[in-house]
């Protein structure tokens, strides 16, 4: 299996990633919020660009069909019903509804990867899940990590790391991959026994602690606590039909 993964999210052309899988890290906290909301029943999570964006599409479905959700900067957009944290996607918050999202960095990672022959959302939650699915699928994949405002960040990176780790390790699938890709690896493995503190001396943590969302990072940094796989169909994350 070759094995492309980005740093940053960048724009693909249809030839880059049309028969491939496909697969988007926002550790902290955009994948994670994806994983919450369908854990605790949401019909799905509908990633938009913008602020704008994504209020013109809660208007269109409904209020009472949908909610609004997302952050800029790390804080709850005005006049938004949910924030960017996990423990906010509560059964009572978004059981039944779809939610519309929009954050920093993640939600315009999907943007990119909308051309994938799927598209699956990953966190360190779900990671089991969505390895199983890649392997089960056998295309060449592409991992695009969201960052930190177009920056590396140390947690997205250490996922995909992860996830190729457990594609070779529990799969057992011979992997080619690029030099990003070998660098994830190499960082997965040399802190795969300390990923929560890897991952909260990282400047994403560090930022969203000093914002008060310590609790955020913690559960960000735990490993396959949300046993969902988020699949992009039609412009929606859902959960895969199992």
């Amino acid at each position: 299996m070759n094995v492309q993964l980005y740093l940053t999210p960048i724009p693909f052309s249809g030839d880059e990633i049309s028969d491939k899988t496909a697969v988007v890290i926002d550790v902290l906290r955009c994948t994670t919020c994806v994983s919450a909301a369908l854990m605790a029943g949401a019909r799905g999570v509908i990633p938009t660009s913008g602020p704008g964006e994504a209020a013109d599409m809660w208007t269109k479905i409904g209020p009472e069909m949908a909610i609004l959700a997302g952050e800029r900067n790390g804080i709850k957009i005005e006049n938004f019903q949910l924030g960017n944290s996990p423990a906010e996607f509560t059964s009572e918050a978004v059981g039944g509804k779809l939610v519309v999202m929009t954050t920093s960095n993640g939600t315009a990672a999907f943007m990119e990867a909308t051309g994938a022959a799927l598209t699956l959302s990953c966190s360190l939650n779900n990671i089991s899940k969505v390895a199983a699915r890649i392997a089960e699928e056998g295309r060449d994949l592409v991992i695009t990590c969201a960052g930190m405002t177009g920056q590396f960040s140390i947690e997205d990176t250490i996922c995909g790391g992860m996830l190729m780790h457990l594609l070779a390790t529990k799969s057992k699938i011979k992997l080619t991959v690029n030099d990003a890709g070998s660098l994830a690896l190499l960082l997965y493995r040399s802190n795969k026994t300390a990923l929560r503190q890897t991952i909260a001396q990282g400047e994403h943590a560090r930022f969203l602690s000093r914002l008060g969302f310590e609790t955020d990072v913690t559960a960000a940094a735990a490993c396959d606590t949300m046993p969902v796989l988020p699949i992009l169909k039609d412009g929606c994350l859902a959960p895969a039909d199992e």
